[in-house]
């Protein structure tokens, strides 16, 4: 049988630079034109909390993948999962890929298996979080190979941030990433639904072209080269907690995560706001101001998940016991 050809989005993009968050905005802006997407979530550990996050009535499908490299130990799983798609009832097909991963990998398998995986326009965009790019020390490199291999970029947290910031990193990546084009999120959802409409047609608004892999990596090394190896170096932790929580303890919580947590998420129910899970969120040393009404996952219990470099699990352990009264780590 003659398949047809789908749009296919991967979003990358460093640890807490707003991946999910775009996507469910995206969803929602298609989801008003009766254009629904097929959903891949790659996370380091859970994949499922950020699954948990999304409308269902926004997405023909959501499937989580966890995975601290989705290009090594668990490509086969994503390809297969990228074929059902390929052939489901999904207008498009959205991947996000976690948040310290090595996009260039994926791309290849993506035009090696290009037959197979039939999916035209592929646009691959990355996150930039405008208060931190630059500045994630001996992780920085992770950020820039993200940006390599995005055609587009999106500008996080701008409202957060000064306009020098802006203007800093705005200068920055058209310096070094001259290939990448900047983009709103109404204007990547316009593209998308153009797109979708238009079964694969050229776009005239955006250059939706995948870019050229070869111009960025060696074909002798492959993917195996010290970025990738440093990518594998950032682990996740999960920690069970109570089935309720005080708001006041969630956060006090999160503040005192060490350093070296990168990114935290955790689900619980709150005794304040009854009915609804709710996700909590840190990212470096902030915590989101509005954890999200989860309302419709039941098969998760209450956790604690975090993601970083040489992370002290005891250490962390011991602050959640130190807060509840006990905890035990997830496997």
């Amino acid at each position: 049988p003659i398949l047809i050809k789908k749009p296919l989005l991967i979003v990358a993009g460093f640890l807490g630079t707003g991946k999910t968050s775009l996507i469910r905005g995206l969803l929602n802006d298609c989801s008003e034109f009766g254009i629904k997407a097929d959903v891949i979530l790659n996370d380091i550990t859970n994949a499922e909390l950020d699954a948990a996050s999304i409308n269902t009535n926004h997405a023909s499908s959501i499937v989580p993948l966890s995975a601290s490299c989705a290009c090594c130990e668990s490509l086969e799983e994503l390809m297969a999962l990228c074929k059902t798609a390929s052939s489901g009832k999904g207008d498009l097909l959205v991947l996000e890929l976690n948040g310290t991963a090595d996009p260039l990998a994926i791309i290849e398998n993506f035009s090696l298996l290009k037959d197979s995986l039939p999916f035209s326009p592929m646009m691959q965009i990355c996150m930039v979080d405008v208060r931190k790019w630059g500045n994630r020390d001996q992780l920085t490199p992770i950020e820039k190979r993200q940006m390599e291999a995005s055609s587009l970029h999106f500008l996080s947290y701008t409202d957060l941030a000064s306009e020098d910031d802006i203007t800093r990193v705005e200068n920055l990546i058209e310096d070094q990433f001259p290939q990448s084009q900047r983009i709103t999120k109404e204007r990547l959802s316009k593209a998308l639904v153009s797109c979708t409409q238009k079964s694969g047609e050229n776009i005239s608004e955006l250059d939706l072209s995948t870019i050229n892999v070869g111009e960025f990596c060696d074909s002798d090394s492959g993917h195996h080269d010290e970025v990738h190896l440093l990518s594998h170096q950032v682990k996740g932790c999960q920690f069970s907690l109570p089935p309720k929580v005080r708001n006041l303890s969630m956060e006090r919580l999160l503040k005192k995560l060490p350093k070296e947590v990168l990114r935290a998420k955790a689900l619980v129910k709150v005794i304040e706001q009854p009915g609804s899970r709710w996700l909590f969120e840190r990212v470096g040393n902030e915590i989101s101001p509005s954890p999200i009404s989860v309302s419709d996952i039941t098969n998760l219990s209450s956790s604690l998940l975090c993601i970083g470099l040489d992370l002290d699990a005891l250490k962390i352990k011991q602050l959640v016991s130190d807060e509840f009264g006990y905890a035990s780590e997830l496997l």
